[in-house]
């Protein structure tokens, strides 16, 4: 994972967002699987797709504002949960 950086050199974090995706509480469970979905193949996605993912992670609606150094943990936490092939 390069830098997390896209290829227009800017931190993946200052893309806008296009739309904000925001769900019920009841949804919960259904973000976080596809979260864990998207971990388990992560590694055999091209790098393209990979900085758009963290790019939306980045910007998404979530009820823990204000996260610090959101990119970077974001990063970390991918780095650290590297997909399971098989």
């Amino acid at each position: 994972m390069a830098a997390f950086v896209n290829s227009t050199g800017k931190m993946a974090s200052s893309i806008p967002s296009k739309r904000q995706f925001k769900y019920p509480s009841e949804d919960e469970t259904f973000v976080r699987r596809l979260g864990s979905a998207v971990l388990s193949v992560w590694t055999m996605l091209e790098p393209d797709v990979q900085q758009k993912i963290l790019a939306e992670a980045a910007n998404v609606w979530d009820r823990e504002l204000n996260v610090s150094k959101l990119p970077a943990k974001l990063e970390t936490f991918v780095k650290r949960h590297p997909g399971r092939m098989g």
